[in-house]
């Protein structure tokens, strides 16, 4: 079923299981501040594994793929976000290191190094944003669906089934380099709410 139609014969549609692969490969082409990133990869499930993964397995309810012509992007989001973050350091973490740890951090690229460092220890949000702003929405779309329009009635999709859900509030994050994306999320109502260096986070009251 298709959830929202756009113009030019692109849709939006809820993630299934098979999307997994084709929806890890969009959070590859879109790792570089919505560029592709596949050239810092030998192992390119790896990006969409911490990503995209805990999504599509543990919140089927909030997880909606983009469809213009082929799968080129992907809608997330998690209602509550620190029984999320709970859930997955018991649920999806520790599988996750002992797959990689099984490869041998030897054969890993320098990006996939630091992925790995990460997963050791996922850093938590602020309780100070999950207590006001508990959901989290993730979004990302392939350089063919990027500019035409689609961003907006994306996420006012998204945010529609938060506040029904009952949701008080909703946090992104974002690299603090990425103006567009910044300026773009201020256009819909969110605001910086905290900084660090590698990203900020935005938050907005539903």
């Amino acid at each position: 079923m298709h959830l929202i139609d756009f113009p030019n014969g692109a849709y939006l549609r809820q993630s299934i299981e098979s999307d997994r692969a084709d929806l890890y490969r969009v959070c590859v082409q879109t790792g570089i501040i919505g560029s592709d990133a596949s050239h810092l990869f030998r192992m390119p499930r790896m990006l969409g594994e911490i990503y995209v993964g805990p999504y599509l397995t543990f919140e089927p309810n909030y997880s909606f793929t983009i469809v213009d012509g082929e799968i080129t992007g992907y809608l997330l989001a998690t209602l509550d976000t620190a029984a999320f973050e709970e859930r997955e350091e018991v649920e999806w973490w520790p599988a996750l290191r002992s797959k990689y740890l099984n490869v041998g951090i030897e054969n890993f690229t320098d990006e996939e190094k630091s992925l790995f460092a990460h997963m050791q220890n996922p850093p938590r949000t602020p309780k100070a944003i999950t207590d006001e702003f508990p959901s989290q929405l993730h979004i990302d779309l392939v350089t063919k669906s990027q500019r035409k329009g689609f961003g907006k009635p994306l996420i006012m999709y998204l945010l529609k089934q938060l506040t029904e859900a009952n949701s008080p509030g909703v946090h992104l994050h974002v690299n603090p380099i990425n103006d567009n994306a910044i300026g773009f999320y201020e256009k819909l109502g969110f605001v910086i709410a905290h900084k660090s260096t590698d990203e900020w986070l935005m938050t907005r009251k539903l």
